[in-house]
């Protein structure tokens, strides 16, 4: 007797083995047998003819945690097949807190991520264990695993304060980290481009990091930069890895901006020289030209980091504006300023919250101020004061054919760098990426099945075993005996993403079953309610 037979599927088991037709047969949440004579009772039967059954997808770059306590459903990530999303990417997360800075990490979620109820964070938990708990009170709809935010980390220590920690600082960011991964934490990330995790030194880094291996944990980088000045960036990450031992991830890997188009030689003799040395190094990837970023990029970071109220001060005065103004020109002159990689014809507001600029969303900077007739730094400023410093944006900086060669490369990994969403209630709002909804259905319709950039058998290792073995994942990214029947089954001939720049919410298509545990979430691409994710740590 099993509670689940899948009978007739062109089984994909996510090794990058060739596909082969079988059953499988499932039984309380674990897959039990797998063969083409399974003669058994079941209370469940899916015909799978025609249709690819495959481990479900993992998600290593997501950032589904700002949003799961609005809606545990997860429904865009759900519906793409992903069974399992690493969350609290890019220095932020939601634990662990304290509460002498209690204020300054919301501050920090807010601007830096627009974090879904900020002001809910420390009501419930503090610790990490206690924010676990949480997560698994939620009934999440998908599996989750967090990671340390940097971010979080040293403001819970030391607040929004610039310059290296002291002594008892840097002890404090340590124990404090060794405490989060032994409740639980999957390892710790950084968003160096972001306040406060940019007002770090590489060393401070690596001392962190030496903590991440004693637990064989992975550290997550969101890099310095990923323009101007991506290869020092990337020397520093492996740095990070060579001298702590621990599993780096680079996380969305790319070459932004014009100047590093067609680098692709030079970025991967960096990465693979590092990989001969020893060190333990993967990267991950999502299958868009746009980046998804706040508009405060573009100003200068000594304007925002000492919180969103301190910023509306400086831009609200005006001998300081200019004095921004002239920082700004400058750096421009030098080819150093984020709008040397992307010009305001190129950024697309994404989301504000104010009723007044509903209408500018999912229009680009140098279209507004031509409309508007006005100089795009004074409206740049003038959002940022009414939306409270957080903007998001589109930015429009890679090329289409580095993408396609990163992908091809052989230890990439599929990801979406994106949020759980939904195409009804609170998060049915703003221009988005259309990562959010549509990145894992993109590379198996777009560039599997259409340009054939990738097998479809390799695809799917990409999106399922890899990243697995990068998290110690070992019962799941596999179809065999004993594993846990996460499993996601689709159609070759029509699954696509359908989720645009223009129209972002829009589920994929072509997604027609997606179970968790042996429980069936996705039926036919409708939800079925059921609720069988968990915190895995």
């Amino acid at each position: 007797m099993c509670d689940l037979l899948i009978t007739n599927g062109k089984i994909i088991d996510g090794s990058g083995s060739p596909a082969y037709t079988s059953n499988i047969a499932v039984k309380n949440g674990k897959i039990e047998r797998i063969g083409t004579l399974i003669d058994i009772n079941c209370d469940k039967v899916i015909d799978a003819s025609n249709q690819i059954v495959c481990p479900g997808f993992i998600d290593i770059h997501s950032h589904t945690d700002a949003t799961i306590m609005i809606n545990p459903k997860a429904e865009s990530k759900i519906r793409q097949g992903i069974t399992t999303e690493i969350v609290g990417n890019c220095g932020m997360s939601a634990a662990p807190l304290s509460t002498a800075f209690l204020a300054e990490v919301k501050d920090h979620l807010s601007v830096n991520s627009d974090y879904g109820k900020a002001n809910e964070i420390g009501k419930f938990w503090i610790t990490f264990g206690e924010y676990i708990k949480f997560l698994n009170d939620l009934s999440p709809g998908i599996n989750l695993m967090p990671l340390v935010g940097f971010g979080t980390l040293r403001c819970a220590v030391m607040g929004l304060k610039s310059g290296p920690p002291t002594k008892d600082e840097m002890r404090g960011m340590e124990d404090l980290l060794e405490k989060s991964l032994e409740e639980g934490a999957a390892g710790l990330s950084t968003g160096l481009e972001y306040v406060p995790d940019s007002f770090s030194h590489v060393d401070e880094l690596i001392r962190l990091c030496r903590v991440v291996k004693r637990h064989n944990k992975l550290y997550a980088s969101h890099i310095r930069g990923e323009s101007q000045n991506l290869f020092t960036a990337i020397e520093e990450a492996i740095r990070c890895g060579e001298e702590s031992g621990c599993q780096v991830e680079i996380s969305h890997l790319k070459l932004g901006g014009k100047f590093n188009w067609g680098k692709t030689d030079q970025l991967f003799g960096f990465l693979e020289s590092a990989i001969s040395r020893g060190v333990h190094l993967s990267w991950d990837q999502y299958p868009y030209i746009a980046w998804g970023t706040g508009l405060v990029d573009y100003i200068p970071r000594w304007v925002i980091q000492d919180g969103h109220q301190k910023m509306i001060e400086y831009l609200s005065d005006n001998p300081t504006r200019k004095k921004i103004r002239l920082e700004i020109n400058k750096a421009i002159k030098l080819g150093t300023h984020a709008y040397n990689t992307a010009p305001w014809e190129n950024v697309q507001i994404a989301m504000v919250k104010s009723p007044e600029y509903k209408s500018i969303e999912g229009k680009r900077i140098a279209v507004i101020c031509k409309e508007l007739k006005i100089d795009p730094l004074d409206f740049i400023f003038d959002l940022l004061i009414k939306e409270i410093g957080s903007v998001k944006t589109l930015v429009f900086c890679m090329d289409e054919e580095d993408i396609k060669t990163i992908m091809k490369h052989p230890q990439t990994i599929i990801a979406s760098d994106g949020r759980a969403v939904a195409t009804y209630g609170e998060l049915n709002v703003g221009s988005t990426h259309p990562r959010y909804y549509g990145a894992f259905p993109r590379v198996l319709g777009k560039y599997v099945r259409d340009e054939k950039v990738l097998s479809l058998e390799t695809a799917i290792k990409k999106m399922t075993s890899m990243p697995a073995k990068i998290m110690r994942l070992d019962n799941r990214g596999i179809l065999a005996p004993d594993k846990v029947a996460d499993i996601t089954i689709f159609d070759p001939k029509t699954v696509c993403d359908v989720a645009t720049y223009k129209n972002p919410h829009q589920y994929s298509k072509g997604i027609e079953k997606v179970i968790i545990s042996g429980k069936v979430i996705i039926d036919q691409g409708n939800h079925t309610n059921k609720m069988a994710g968990r915190i895995i740590n």
